[in-house]
């Protein structure tokens, strides 16, 4: 197991062997050399002498035990030994030549062992906690499988997540997040039996723990009776958890769900049964009845489900039934339409049945997402492109982007490449971000951000007022505009402290430089309540619902012809004064 390739790369880092090095040369049985080959510095020796002067009697002894074997048996003899604890490994080769002769060759292949073990900690270890990684898990978990099929054995997969560990390294820091980490990983050891201990054939004394995931530990149980001995153990494994972590001079308590999954009704093999564990424990984290769950039938199906319904959602990215809608984003001094909100327009065969929520949830959970936001991308850019050519030259887009994709190093190569394939500039985009995100750039300086709006695109905090963003880091940030969540703006005519809310907002904008934007605008009151409190731009179902982009396009021609002066909802008699 890990732990003991760990001792072994620890003790050959440790020091050399004065005995180590390369030798070859020919021996009687009695082990008296005759002839030297090589010695440890590639030269012959003055005069030959006994193996005993090459190493130390134990090994001399086995040495020679093997030449009597090779001398015996007309044969050649591999073997490899240890030179103490400590010690060089040594590789020897014994070869018999004629009655009573034999060649010895040997070599220390410590380094190279050493180099081999560096590579597999490299590959199979996880750095925080030095618990295997997800890679050796899952090769652990295959052999385990393989292992009971032939005896008709159970095994338990048990997936532990840790909430609010996110939250912790942004008050942390990086270096007391891996700590917490760290003791999460000996608390859940010592919680265990014979934990990643090396001895396959008693499996009912051990079990094997790795992190799998940034907040989620695995644990295999290889050999059980049946579901009530996984239990045992996942309660005291969250028992373990549920108990504070000192930080410094900070206390602080993480939550911890897990989910369980049994082989063989769960899986009878070791990717299912691993996938059932995780569904298994994202349905104790959004259930209020306990804090971890066995994989059962309803949740095999609902794993179906989300299956048939991720497949669903690719087949309509890929048919072309996804949509985007335009809203308007109108300034409030002139009633012009400065940008328009790209929404994306899921397909009514999926939504008629399937909340909103639920599809940015199976989307989000896979890499869907990203092809999603690409397709969004480049539709909406081609389409500002041909409304520019129209004559609405200062037009901008305002689009949103999904937290993995604004996470993603190629981001930027992402958008500029759009940008270039539609023949627009940086500065006619906007990309929205909600709080949490900002939050998260802020963990990196701003590096997403400052990388945006290095060449010019524009960056508005979405959602503002509902989130987490503190005002520090609002004012450090390199944002353009934050746009006041439609919950506030709701209740703006019948809520003093709403009204308070917005105000503040407004004003804590203009004094940071920044633009604020009412979203969710959708009465006359609400608009005239956002003006009195100087509130730059307005969007919302008052002025216009989100359009199709025929349908945008015609009032965009329509306003070139006959702009009004007043703003207007789409269902009365015209289009609005829309900017040229």
């Amino acid at each position: 197991m890990l732990n003991e390739q760990q001792q072994e790369e620890g003790r050959h880092e440790a020091g050399t062997s004065t005995h180590s090095g390369s030798h070859a040369f020919v021996v009687n049985k009695d082990g008296e050399i005759r002839n030297t080959l090589r010695s440890a510095e590639g030269d012959s020796p003055a005069s030959p002498g006994h193996i005993n002067d090459v190493w130390p009697a134990e090994i001399a002894m086995r040495v020679l035990k093997q030449v009597r074997r090779a001398l015996r048996d007309r044969c050649y003899v591999c073997d490899e030994i240890r030179e103490g604890e400590g010690g060089a490994n040594l590789d020897f080769t014994i070869i018999a030549q004629g009655r009573d002769s034999a060649v010895v060759v040997s070599h220390d292949i410590s380094p190279k062992q050493t180099e081999l073990l560096r590579m597999h900690r490299l590959a199979y270890v996880d750095e925080t906690t030095t618990l295997p990684n997800r890679e050796f898990f899952q090769r652990e978990l295959g052999d385990v499988v393989e292992y009971q099929q032939l005896r008709e054995g159970r095994i338990a997969v048990i997936v532990v997540n840790i909430e609010q560990l996110e939250e912790s390294r942004n008050s942390f820091g990086n270096a007391r997040q891996d700590f917490i980490l760290a003791e999460l990983a000996g608390r859940l050891s010592t919680a265990l039996r014979g934990t990643n201990a090396d001895d396959s054939d008693d499996y009912e004394r051990r079990s094997f723990l790795a992190r799998t995931d940034y907040h989620s530990f695995s644990i295999i149980l290889p050999s059980i009776e049946g579901g009530s001995d996984a239990e045992a153990v996942v309660e005291r494994v969250l028992e373990k958890l549920s108990e504070p972590v000192k930080v410094g001079d900070r206390t602080i308590k993480l939550k911890a769900f897990a989910g369980i999954a049994l082989f063989p009704q769960d899986g009878r093999d070791a990717e299912h049964l691993f996938e059932n564990a995780v569904a298994a424990m994202e349905d104790a984290r959004c259930s209020h009845t306990g804090n971890f769950k066995f994989h059962t039938g309803t949740m095999r199906l609902r794993t179906l489900q989300r299956q048939d319904l991720e497949l669903e959602l690719r087949a309509a990215l890929d048919t072309g039934e996804f949509s985007i809608s335009y809203q308007p984003i109108i300034e409030r001094k002139t009633g012009k339409i400065r940008a328009v909100e790209a929404l994306l327009r899921w397909p009514d065969s999926i939504l008629g049945s399937h909340s909103t929520r639920k599809l940015i949830s199976i989307a989000e959970r896979t890499n869907l997402i990203a092809d999603i936001d690409a397709w969004v991308l480049n539709q909406s850019c081609e389409q500002l492109a041909e409304w520019k050519s129209m004559g609405f030259p200062k037009l901008r887009l305002s689009l949103n982007v999904s937290a993995q994709e604004f996470a993603r190093p190629e981001i930027m190569q992402t958008i500029s490449a759009a940008l270039l394939r539609a023949g627009i500039q940086p500065g006619d985009l906007s990309v929205e971000i909600n709080e949490h995100m900002l939050f998260r750039d802020a963990m990196k300086n701003y590096a997403t951000c400052k990388a945006l709006k290095s060449i010019g695109i524009g960056i508005v905090v979405d959602d503002f007022g509902i989130g987490s963003c503190s005002l520090a880091h609002l004012s450090h940030a390199p944002v353009d505009a934050i746009k006041i969540d439609n919950v506030l703006i709701g209740s703006l005519e019948v809520s003093g402290r709403d009204n308070a809310a917005c105000d503040a907002a407004i004003s804590m904008s203009h004094a940071l430089g920044l633009e604020a934007i009412a979203e969710g605008v959708e009465t006359e009151q609400q608009a005239m309540l956002l003006g009195d409190l100087g509130c730059d731009l307005l969007q919302g179902y008052y002025f216009f619902e989100p359009l199709l982009a025929s349908e945008l396009g015609q009032y965009l021609e329509l306003s070139n012809v006959s702009p009004r002066p007043k703003i207007v909802r789409p269902n009365e008699d015209g289009p609005g004064d829309l900017e040229q």
